[in-house]
């Protein structure tokens, strides 16, 4: 094994060993590299010399990278997401616009989003998305790439992410560890994403998986270093949603799904839900988000003893059509929620009566945001947070 083999082999294990890093860098430095001091500077948080230190030696460092350091979308889309809490959602606003994020002298964060529309703000679309990440994954500086984030392919209104996927499917790096699709989406419903089923082969080491889409399919899913997955849609399938459930995750921590209307394609039911609570194979499960559902009453009444309960500190419930019949269930099942640190119902339906009626079931019982049904039906209508 040569030397550059050595230090290869110890970045893909852990890719923000900063000390590996800082022994490659002076491995470099010797072979006259201006990566070497590229990395020295970044780990010694010098960034105006790092930044000054790129540009001189952007030829080398960036070549055909140079055109696309900038994401070529007009940043109109800044509504809130749901993947992010607040303050790392500011944080990335901004930075959202930079297609580049470095660390320890290579790419860390490679963020794509090509809109079409830029081109009415004046700035001309020079490549596809899928062609650009190609360029990134074939450059040294994109060799040990840890996280990437994609919005919009072309059309934000009718392509999908699919070229991009297939891309990854068969280049993204070893170091690949958080992966997120829609990360900045306006109008859910209109964002697709495609198939994802030849990526989870390609990204074994996987830690966070985050989408935030109107449709996608997660396919047959192995992920078995997972710690953190989040499928926001208002509109889940019956089959994604059986995928989703049936995933083989053993080593998930974080876990939410938000499944949606039929109203947007939402076709899951309590049915695709029913073998998650059956699993006995996710012993580090801690917080399960069952979200944004039109059957949340009948998710609350199978709970029961359900197994999965049983190694979590918190249980999500909220943004869906829990009412108070749903309260009555949960007050049935108390002892299978008593170890609970966090019960989250919050933005559902219940009254004054359901939200006394949960109260005490944990030490924590969230019931913000209450809403009300519409009214201007023969029945109430309940609806859930996130459709279009």
């Amino acid at each position: 094994m040569s030397a550059r083999e050595e230090f290869e082999a110890a970045i893909f294990t852990n890719p923000t060993d900063e000390q590996a890093f800082r022994v490659f860098a002076d491995w470099l430095t010797e072979q006259g590299d201006p990566r070497g001091k590229l990395i020295t500077l970044h780990q010694d948080g010098d960034t105006r010399r790092a930044e000054d230190h790129l540009e001189e030696h952007k030829e080398a460092l960036l070549g055909p990278l140079l055109p696309h350091r900038q994401v070529q979308d007009p940043g109109w889309n800044n509504a809130r997401s749901h993947l992010r809490p607040i303050a790392e959602e500011k944080a990335w606003q901004k930075t959202q616009r930079k297609a580049f994020l470095w660390r320890n002298g290579y790419i860390h964060r490679v963020r794509l989003s090509n809109d079409i529309y830029a081109e009415d703000n004046g700035d001309p679309i020079l490549a596809p998305v899928a062609e650009i990440l190609d360029l990134v994954l074939a450059h040294p500086s994109g060799r040990y790439a840890v996280e990437f984030a994609f919005q919009s392919n072309g059309d934000p209104n009718e392509d999908d992410l699919q070229t991009i996927i297939d891309v990854l499917s068969e280049r993204a790096p070893k170091t690949t560890r958080r992966i997120t699709f829609g990360d900045n989406v306006d109008q859910i419903s209109w964002h697709q994403t495609g198939n994802l089923s030849r990526l989870w082969a390609r990204v074994r080491q996987l830690r966070t998986f985050e989408i935030e889409s109107g449709h996608f399919e997660v396919g047959e899913m192995r992920a078995p270093n997972l710690s953190r997955a989040v499928f926001i849609t208002g509109g889940l399938t019956h089959s994604c949603a059986r995928d989703i459930a049936r995933a083989q995750i053993p080593n998930i921590e974080h876990l939410e799904i938000y499944y949606g209307t039929p109203d947007y394609g939402g076709s899951a039911s309590l049915a695709d839900v029913a073998p998650l609570l059956a699993r006995t194979d996710l012993p580090r499960l801690k917080t399960l988000g069952l979200e944004n559902a039109m059957f949340t009453n009948e998710i609350a009444a199978a709970l029961g003893d359900a197994p999965v309960l049983k190694t979590l500190t918190t249980l999500n419930l909220s943004q869906g059509t829990l009412t108070d019949e749903g309260a009555r269930s949960l007050v049935e099942h108390k002892a299978s929620l008593a170890h609970l640190r966090t019960l989250d119902l919050s933005s559902s339906f219940l009254t004054s009566e359901g939200v006394e009626l949960v109260s005490g079931l944990c030490p924590e019982v969230l019931v913000d945001d209450q809403r009300e049904p519409w009214d201007w039906a023969e029945e109430p209508i309940y609806y859930v947070s996130i459709s279009e």
